[in-house]
C-alpha cells in the first residue's frame, strides 16, 4: 500500500468516527420535543446547561375547547414563543393560560415573556411570594389549589402535599384520565440523586409524597420533572429509594 493510499485510509476512517459519534449528540440536541400523551394531554421537553451538562425538563399542555393550556414554561427561554407556534401550527389553538408548579426558572421562567404578549399566568400564593422575594417575575392569577377546574371540557387539579424539591412544588392531576404530573416533586426512575435541593426541605419531603400517594392511590401515568418520563412505573419507587437514601 502506498503512501497516498494509507493518507487516504486515514481520512476516511476519521469522517467515519466523526459521523458516528458527532451525529447522535446532533440529534439529542433538539431544543424542543412534542410528544403525545393522549388526545388532549401533550408532553414537551426542552433544554438547559446545568453544570455543564444539557438536563432535559418535562411540562405538559393540555387541549381545551377554549384553547391550549400550559403547566410550566419551557427551560430554554429560546422556546417561550416556539413552544407557542408549535402549539399554533399543529392544533391551531391559541394558549390561553400558563400555569406553574413552582417557582424556579424551568417552571415559572418564562412568566414574564407571557406576562408582556398577554397571556394569563397562574401561581399558587405561596409560588408568587417566592418569585417576587428572588426578583422574579410573577404570576397575574393564583392558583386555588385542591379545587378542580373546568375548562373547555377539560379537568385537572392542583395540590400541595407539602414542601419537598422546593417549598411550593404542587402537583397537577387530571382526574379523566388518572394522569400526575409531578413536576420536580417526582424524580425520574432513571435519577442518580435528588438534583438540586437548595431550596427544599428534604427531611419533609418523604411524608409530603406519601400523603400524596394516600390522596391519589391509582395513577396510570407519572410524569417526572427531569430526565426520561417513560411510563417505567418506577418513578416513584425511585423517589422514595433516593429519599431513603439521602
Amino acid at each position: 500500500m502506498n503512501k497516498t493510499s494509507k493518507i487516504y485510509r486515514i481520512l476516511v476512517g476519521s469522517i467515519l468516527f466523526l459521523m458516528v459519534t458527532i451525529t447522535p449528540l446532533c440529534a439529542q440536541e433538539k431544543p424542543l420535543q412534542i410528544e403525545q400523551l393522549n388526545n388532549h394531554l401533550y408532553l414537551f421537553t426542552t433544554y438547559h446547561d446545568y453544570a455543564g451538562i444539557q438536563v432535559s425538563a418535562n411540562a405538559l399542555y393540555l387541549l381545551t375547547d377554549k384553547g391550549a393550556i400550559l403547566f410550566d414554561t419551557p427551560w430554554d427561554s429560546t422556546q417561550y414563543q416556539p413552544l407557542l407556534d408549535s402549539i399554533q401550527k399543529r392544533h391551531a389553538l391559541p394558549v390561553i393560560g400558563v400555569y406553574a408548579t413552582h417557582w424556579h426558572e424551568d417552571r415559572a421562567g418564562g412568566f414574564a415573556y407571557y406576562n408582556a404578549i398577554g397571556i394569563p399566568t397562574y401561581a399558587t400564593p405561596l409560588t408568587n411570594k417566592l418569585l417576587r422575594e428572588n426578583g422574579k417575575a410573577t404570576a397575574t392569577h393564583l392558583i386555588r389549589e385542591g379545587e378542580t377546574y373546568h375548562i373547555g371540557g377539560q379537568k385537572f387539579v392542583f395540590d400541595f402535599f407539602g414542601p419537598g424539591h422546593s417549598l411550593d412544588n404542587v402537583v397537577v392531576w387530571f382526574p379523566e384520565y388518572k394522569i400526575l404530573n409531578g413536576g420536580c416533586f417526582i424524580k425520574s426512575s432513571d435519577a442518580q440523586n435528588l438534583g438540586f435541593t437548595g431550596d427544599g426541605k428534604v427531611e419533609e419531603w418523604k411524608p409530603s409524597l406519601v400523603r400524596l400517594l394516600a390522596h391519589y392511590p391509582e395513577i396510570n401515568l407519572v410524569i417526572p420533572g427531569h430526565d426520561d418520563w417513560k411510563p417505567s412505573g418506577k418513578h416513584l419507587d425511585n423517589t422514595f429509594k433516593l429519599l431513603e437514601e439521602n
